[in-house]
């Protein structure tokens, strides 16, 4: 880019065709007077930018301001604070924070310049760096404007990993400078990623957890025992001051009729077709195992003299947290089941997959195909989760509370804290009746089934 290609000079620029009779204090003022800038490439082409512009003038000085927001809500408030500021503070100062210099801007690192320098220097595991990242690179596109106008085809490339148009995309979102990240600009996400829910309050739930958990893992990233040892410039943490919206928890309700569901395992996968993905359902469901907990499971941690199944760190397997470490008891007819697996099988592993890949830095499975097919066939049941395989982790866990309580499914679970195992299970369902008598001395019973 080399020519500025700006039709309307000043005085153009500041007349609109409704001229508002709002205060200069009020963002709503600034909206008709923001623009888009234009510039003129060397092979003659104009780009337009996707970030918001203002031109403001003062004491016989008139200077371009970049938004560096794609929103226009955001850009008029930026705008009103930087006008303010130059009324207040005088052009210098406002100057050296909402404009510094092209060498102070340099100094900022870019979006893949930090996750590098995390994952080198962080004491962040390689697969949760990953992780995070993922959720990072979402509010920077966002923020960024990366996908505005791209449709079809265009849009899709990103995941094109075999023609090299992944590849592509993400040197596109790591060149980006980290500091775009800002409080506001993050509230903005936050609020623009909500309402795009529109107004089913089931949709605006669910993108209210999604949006509380992309800022979590993100603003995870920018913590002081990370950032301290970091070697390079990072911007103040974006996340400070942002308030996440507690959406509640999402209290696990069973739809699941459990003796339907065995029984239709019974049938359809206990064969010799289909009789890995029958085990893989009953270790989930007896042991309230994750995924990664069945996949990696080894037959040295079933004992079957005690009736018990060891979920613990092995060469192979990393526990979620300590609390994952844990003994599950099974039941006879568990047992029955996995003895009849043992004796045919001659791996050190519960199921039969691939060997384990110690060094992905992804989700990676050794029984991914026995995952799929199960995973398809519990939603031909009618099971309708985002994650089918783990809401037989819930239907175990809901089980447990229902017959035991609280701490014997959070024990069941392997989870960290109560308060998790409370907030998303009940403890016991339980029918209560409100008794009511009249001067007759008639009953009345209304009846609830309670939660």
């Amino acid at each position: 880019m080399r020519k500025r290609k700006d039709k309307k000079n000043g005085p153009e620029m500041a007349q609109t065709s409704n001229v508002s009779r709002l205060s200069k204090t009020h963002p709503e003022y600034w909206k008709p007077r923001l623009v888009h800038r234009n510039y003129l490439n060397r092979d003659g082409t104009v780009t337009q930018m996707p970030e918001w512009h203002i031109r403001l003038a003062d004491a016989g000085r008139r200077e371009w301001f970049n938004l560096n927001t794609p929103n226009q809500s955001t850009a008029a408030t930026k705008a009103r604070d930087i006008y303010l500021s130059i009324q207040s503070l005088g052009w210098q100062i406002t100057l050296e924070k909402h404009k510094p210099s092209k060498i102070a801007k340099a100094d900022v690192c870019t979006v893949g310049e930090f996750v590098h320098a995390v994952k080198e220097h962080s004491h962040l595991r390689p697969i949760t760096v990953r992780r995070y990242a993922v959720k990072l690179r979402k509010m920077i596109v966002d923020i960024a404007g990366l996908e505005k106008g791209l449709k079809g085809k265009a849009k899709k490339l990103k995941y094109d990993y075999v023609n090299g148009g992944q590849k592509q995309w993400l040197e596109t979102v790591n060149k980006q400078s980290l500091g775009i990240l800002t409080p506001e600009s993050v509230n903005a996400w936050r609020n623009n990623y909500v309402n795009k829910a529109g107004d089913d309050p089931l949709k605006r739930k669910s993108a209210e957890r999604s949006a509380a958990g992309c800022i979590r893992c993100s603003r995870a990233l920018f913590s002081t025992e990370i950032i301290s040892v970091l070697p390079l410039k990072v911007p103040e943490s974006p996340f400070t001051g942002v308030k996440l919206r507690d959406p509640g928890p999402q209290r696990y309700r069973s739809t699941i009729n459990i003796e339907w569901l065995l029984g239709c395992a019974e049938r359809d996968l206990n064969n010799v077709e289909h009789e890995q993905e029958y085990l893989a359902l009953n270790l989930c469901l007896w042991g309230g195992l994750r995924r990664k907990e069945a996949d990696l499971l080894e037959w040295k941690q079933i004992d079957f003299k005690e009736g018990q199944l060891s979920v613990c760190r092995t060469e192979y397997f990393e526990p979620k947290t300590e609390e994952s470490q844990r003994t599950v008891d099974l039941p006879d007819e568990a047992l029955n089941i996995f003895r009849k697996f043992k004796k045919g099988s001659s791996s050190n592993f519960v199921l039969k997959g691939a060997n384990p890949n110690l060094s992905a830095t992804y989700d990676y499975y050794r029984c991914d195909k026995i995952w799929r097919a199960l995973n398809k066939w519990l939603r031909g049941k009618g099971i309708k989760d985002e994650k089918a395989i783990h809401a037989l982790r819930k239907e175990s866990g809901s089980l447990i509370a229902s017959s035991y309580g609280i701490e014997a499914a959070r024990e069941h679970l392997g989870h960290r804290d109560i308060s998790t195992t409370s907030s998303h299970y009940v403890s016991k369902k339980a029918r209560r009746e409100v008794i009511i008598k009249d001067s007759t001395n008639q009953l009345y019973v209304i009846k609830t089934d309670a939660l």
